[in-house]
């Protein structure tokens, strides 16, 4: 007599197996507290919470945070066929959610469909686009761009550019003449015109 086939063993587990290594899907739900988790759906099956592959995972010194979308086309790897073991690989273009430029020197990110940047290699131009501001921080020292103002600030100085024109803070400084503190020679009354700045 013949001894039954163990179920791991079986004809049907293993074509299910070979069938869960990698299956196309999109994205169901999204997990965005610790740990960041999503499921998928792929045709009649909704899997269990996965983590999804990112940039760079390597901790505070080296990650990305980019969480994928719902319905964002993705793959699911198993390795050994296992779904209780997958990985959520997001980031598959589709004809609803097409590729964002066609520049192949470009490197681009799209927060939003008007926010965005991109870095063109071939042109060496990197362009950042949001609707309400952008600020640069060194230490602290920034840069604040926003749509009515640019502000400007370190060391304790600011200087402000806007409608009403440019407004520096103690003081702005042109070849060397302060311009809060600067006199004028040969100063005479009547129509005649100052001297230059000293």
């Amino acid at each position: 007599m013949e001894r039954p086939v163990a179920q791991s063993e079986s004809p049907l587990e293993i074509g299910r197996r070979i069938e869960n290594i990698l299956r196309a899907g999109t994205v169901a739900e999204v997990r965005h507290g610790k740990p960041a988790r999503c499921r998928v759906r792929s045709g009649d099956l909704l899997t269990d919470w996965l983590p999804w592959t990112s940039g760079s995972a390597g901790g505070a010194s080296r990650r990305q945070w980019w969480p994928p979308k719902v319905g964002e086309q993705c793959m699911v790897m198993a390795p050994g066929g296992d779904l209780l073991n997958a990985v959520v690989l997001p980031g598959v273009y589709s004809d609803k959610a097409p590729q964002g430029s066609e520049n192949p020197n470009a490197y681009r990110l799209d927060w939003s469909e008007t926010e965005g940047m991109e870095h063109d290699a071939g042109a060496g131009m990197l362009t950042i686009t949001c609707e309400q501001g952008i600020t640069l921080r060194v230490g602290q020292a920034f840069i604040e761009l926003r749509r009515d103002r640019i502000v400007l600030s370190a060391g304790g100085g600011s200087l402000v550019i806007d409608a009403e024109g440019a407004t520096g803070s103690p003081d702005v400084l042109a070849g060397g003449i302060s311009l809060r503190n600067h006199v004028h020679g040969g100063v005479k009354q009547g129509d005649d015109d100052t001297q230059g700045p000293k």
